[in-house]
C-alpha cells in the first residue's frame, strides 16, 4: 500500500519538479551535458521541438539528447533563457491519495541567443511554453536527491524577433 500523501511530501515534490524545471533552462545556458543527465532528464525521453524546426518528436535518451545539444548549444557565444510561470499539477494531499509517480508541469520560457557572426545581427529573442511530464525516480530518491525528472519535453514557440541566422546552426535538431 502506498503511503499517505501528506503536506509536508507534496510541498517537497512541488520544491523539486520546480527545481528539476528551472535546471532545464540553467543547463542549456551553461552547455552542460552532464547537468542535463544528471539533474533534468529521465533515463528515456521524448523531445518535441516541433514547432521551432519542423520534423516530429524525438524519441531518445537523455545521454543521447544532452550529447546532440552540445554541438548546437556549443555554436551560440551565448545563451540564455528565462523560465517562468512554473506550474505544477500534483494532486492536493488528502486521506486516500497516493504520493504520484508522475505530473505534468507548464512553464513560460524565453530564449536568447547571441552568435556574433550572424548574417542580419548578432541576436535572435524567442518566446513560448514548455509542456512537460515528469516521473519520480525512486532509485534518486533513495539515494536523499531531488528524484524529479522530466521524461517529455515540448516547447511551443509563441514569438521571435531578431536575426534568424542565429538559429540556422540549430534548424537540423532532432532530425
Amino acid at each position: 500500500m502506498a503511503a499517505a500523501y501528506d503536506i509536508q511530501t507534496f510541498l517537497l515534490d512541488r520544491a523539486n519538479i520546480h527545481d528539476t524545471v528551472i535546471r532545464l533552462g540553467l543547463n542549456s545556458d551553461l552547455n552542460s551535458t552532464e547537468g542535463y543527465v544528471r539533474d533534468v532528464y529521465a533515463p528515456e525521453v521524448v523531445i518535441d521541438y516541433t514547432s521551432l524546426f519542423g520534423g516530429a518528436p524525438l524519441r531518445t535518451t537523455a545521454r543521447a539528447w544532452a550529447e546532440m545539444l552540445q554541438p548546437m548549444l556549443g555554436a551560440y557565444d551565448a545563451r540564455h533563457h528565462v523560465v517562468s510561470g512554473v506550474l505544477i499539477e500534483l494532486p492536493q494531499p488528502a486521506p486516500g491519495v497516493a504520493r504520484p509517480d508522475r505530473c505534468a508541469a507548464t512553464a513560460n520560457v524565453s530564449g536568447h541567443m547571441v552568435r556574433r557572426t550572424a548574417r542580419g545581427g548578432p541576436i535572435m529573442h524567442n518566446g513560448g511554453r514548455y509542456a512537460l511530464e515528469l516521473v519520480r525516480l525512486p532509485e534518486l530518491e533513495a539515494r536523499g536527491l531531488n528524484p524529479w525528472r522530466i521524461s517529455s519535453h515540448a516547447t511551443t514557440l509563441a514569438w521571435e524577433d531578431g536575426s534568424t541566422d542565429v538559429m540556422a546552426a540549430v534548424s537540423g535538431i532532432g532530425h
